[in-house]
């Protein structure tokens, strides 16, 4: 199973997460949705059985690097001023 991970939650995602969700069994897909606010991310998930929250703050160095390590894929949906930061832990860790 191949593991994505989506970093924010913001009213943009909704779209990208249902496509994905929607195929996920097909494609044996888990997606780990992570924002600040794990309430926001919670939302996302709902109950689906291939979609688990977490709390991420991407500025907080080793929460960053653990959740892209945890990952085969990684998406971020921040806006563009923040990619920077995952982009080099993702370059770090092949992702």
């Amino acid at each position: 199973m191949r593991s994505i991970l989506i970093i924010g939650a913001g009213k943009s995602t909704s779209s990208l997460i249902h496509y994905l969700l929607k195929a996920s069994h097909q494609e044996d897909l888990q997606l780990i949705i992570a924002d600040k606010h794990k309430t926001i991310a919670d939302a996302h998930a709902g109950q689906h059985d291939r979609a688990k929250a977490i709390a991420l703050d991407v500025f907080n160095t080793a929460e960053r690097q653990q959740a892209i390590q945890d990952s085969d894929i990684v998406i971020s949906m921040l806006p563009a001023r923040f990619h920077m930061e995952v982009a080099k832990t993702c370059v770090e860790y092949n992702k």
